[in-house]
C-alpha cells in the first residue's frame, strides 16, 4: 500500500467527486495547535466554550446542597486552565446550524465509532462540546493522528500537517443496509453486510437483489471516478432504493475485511460460503460474492464493546450527573481523613456484590 492510496481517501480528497451521492457534509482545517490538543492524552479538559449539556435534575440536586458541597470541594483543588479555540468554536457551531442541527464528526479519515460510550452510544452531536468529547476520547482519532501512513511501505516520518475536521449532516441509518465493498483492478470483487455481528432476515430475503443493485451502484458510479484501481467503499441502501457512498477505505488489511479474509480478497480466490449469492453479471461473467450474517451464524458482541466504560465512569468523566461527581468527592474526603494502619491503602469507590 502506498502513502497515495491513503491521502486519496481521505474525506476532502473525495467529496466533491460525489457531492450528489452521499451526505451533505462541512469541511473546517485544524490548526497545529488544536492537532496537539487532540494528541494530549492527559487529563480531558475541554476547551474554553465548548460545552456540554447536562442532563441532571437542578432542582433535586439543590434540595440536597450538594452543589455547595461540591464548589467547596472544586475550590480546594488545582486550578486546571481550560484551552482557547474561539474560532474554531465558532466555525463549528455555525456548520452545526447549517446541517440542521444534528451532525456526526470524523476526523481527517476515521469517525470516532470506539468514543460513542462517551456520548450515550450515539455518534449525533448537537453542539461543539459533544463533537470535541468524542474526538478526544477516540483511539481511531489518535491513530488518525499519529499512524494514518504507518503501515505504507513509502511510509517516511515527515508529519501530516493538514488534518481537517469534518461534519456530516445527522441521518438516522438502517444499521442492516450498510454495506463494504472490495473493488480490485477495478472490478467489484466482494460485498459484505457491513455490520456482520447481526442478522437481519431482510438480507437473506432479498440477497439477490441486493446483490445485483450494489454492484451496478459501484458500477456505474463509482469506478473509473475514485482515482485508485483497489479501494473499499462503504455504501448505503435508502428506503426508497437510492444509493449513498458513506466513506472509502484503502484496499488492505488495515481495513476491517468483514465477512472476508484478506487472504481471500488478496488471492482473488472466494471460498464456498452458505451465506452467500454470486456477483453475476447478465452474460454470466461471475466476478465475486455478496455476503451476508445467516440466521444460523454464531452472533458475537459489537466491535467497539472492547473501548466501552461503565456508565458511572462516563457521567464522571463528563459531568453529566453532578450527584455522582459530589458522592465521588465525598467518598474521597473521606479516605483522606481516616487513618489507616498502612500507607499504601488506597480509596476506592465501593462497588456492589
Amino acid at each position: 500500500m502506498k502513502m497515495d492510496q491513503i491521502r486519496n481517501c481521505r474525506f476532502s480528497n473525495w467529496y466533491l467527486k460525489f457531492t450528489e451521492l452521499t451526505m451533505k457534509s462541512l469541511v473546517i482545517p485544524l490548526s497545529e495547535e488544536f492537532v496537539e490538543y487532540l494528541k494530549d492524552n492527559g487529563t480531558l479538559v475541554l476547551p474554553d466554550g465548548f460545552s456540554i449539556d447536562n442532563n441532571y435534575d437542578r432542582e433535586e440536586e439543590d434540595s440536597d446542597n450538594n452543589l455547595s458541597h461540591w464548589n467547596e470541594q472544586v475550590e480546594n483543588q488545582e486550578e486546571v486552565v481550560a484551552p482557547r479555540f474561539p474560532d474554531l468554536l465558532e466555525h463549528i457551531m455555525r456548520c452545526i446550524q447549517e446541517l440542521g442541527g444534528k451532525v456526526f464528526p470524523k476526523l481527517t479519515w476515521s469517525a470516532p465509532k470506539d468514543a460513542s460510550w462517551m456520548t450515550h452510544n450515539s455518534l449525533k452531536c448537537t453542539n461543539a462540546g459533544e463533537v470535541l468529547l468524542l474526538l478526544k476520547s477516540s483511539d481511531f482519532v489518535m491513530h488518525d493522528l499519529t499512524s494514518a501512513f504507518s503501515a505504507c511501505e513509502d511510509f517516511n516520518d515527515q508529519p501530516f500537517k493538514e488534518h481537517q475536521l469534518v461534519l456530516r449532516k445527522w441521518a438516522n441509518l438502517v444499521p442492516g443496509m450498510e454495506f463494504r465493498c472490495f473493488v480490485k483492478n477495478n472490478c467489484v470483487h466482494a460485498i459484505s453486510q457491513r455490520h456482520c455481528k447481526q442478522y437481519y432476515d431482510y438480507l437473506e430475503r432479498d440477497k439477490n437483489d441486493l446483490a445485483v443493485d450494489i454492484r451496478q451502484f459501484v458500477e456505474r458510479k463509482i469506478i473509473g471516478k475514485f482515482p485508485d484501481t483497489n479501494y473499499v467503499v462503504d455504501v448505503y441502501k435508502k428506503r426508497d432504493n437510492r444509493m449513498w457512498i458513506i466513506d472509502f477505505n484503502p484496499f488492505n488489511k488495515t481495513t476491517d475485511s468483514l465477512l472476508f479474509t484478506w487472504d481471500e480478497l488478496n488471492s482473488g480466490v472466494l471460498q464456498p460460503n452458505p451465506y452467500s449469492v454470486e456477483l453475476q453479471h447478465a452474460d454470466g461473467h461471475v466476478t465475486g460474492q455478496f455476503r451476508f450474517t445467516g440466521s444460523n451464524s454464531v452472533l458475537q458482541p459489537s466491535e467497539t464493546l472492547s473501548y466501552r466504560m461503565p456508565v458511572d465512569f462516563v457521567d464522571l468523566s463528563t459531568g453529566s450527573d453532578a450527584t455522582k461527581l459530589v458522592d465521588f468527592m465525598r467518598m474521597r474526603t473521606q479516605n483522606d481523613e481516616d487513618t489507616s494502619e498502612s500507607d499504601d491503602d488506597e480509596w476506592r469507590l465501593p462497588c456492589d456484590r
